[in-house]
């Protein structure tokens, strides 16, 4: 059985002034860097299936544009990959909505994105914003997951 394609992204570069971070808006910066990962997506043919996102500000302006760059993608917005949760919280939230797909994407936050990349791969990665992890993932579960590479 060949793995399922697990994408893990920071949102892109956020202001920093704002109302709450929960209200961070992407800077002309940020949406630029996206707008390139989803570009080296469609020019790799990786076809994004469906997208978990967590209800932030940035991460559903990352959303956006990942799917208008890359193709009209399936949007669910999660609370369970927002930046504090517990990544074997995200990681089952992952598991449960990417269980019949091929290639799944998940835009989050720090810290918890690095945590659940270190969960899943055992690789210890600082994700930068706009930063995508590639990930085989046979099971989306502790240690089961291979790093392939992060762009």
């Amino acid at each position: 059985m060949k793995p399922m394609k697990l994408l893990l992204m920071r949102h892109g570069q956020a202001e920093v002034p704002a109302e709450s971070d929960f209200s961070r808006r992407l800077t002309v910066e940020g949406r630029i860097s996206v707008k390139q990962r989803a570009e080296y997506l469609s020019d790799n043919a990786i076809w994004v299936k469906k997208m978990l996102v967590s209800p932030y500000v940035r991460t559903k302006e990352t959303a956006v544009i990942m799917s208008a760059v890359a193709g009209q993608i399936e949007c669910l917005f999660s609370d369970e990959i927002t930046p504090d949760v517990a990544p074997q919280e995200a990681a089952d939230a992952l598991k449960s909505e990417f269980a019949e797909i091929s290639v799944g994407l998940a835009i989050m936050h720090q810290p918890v994105i690095s945590k659940l990349i270190l969960y899943l791969t055992g690789d210890s990665r600082q994700m930068s914003p706009a930063n995508l992890a590639i990930i085989d993932a046979p099971i989306i579960g502790a240690g089961c997951c291979e790093l392939i590479c992060v762009i």
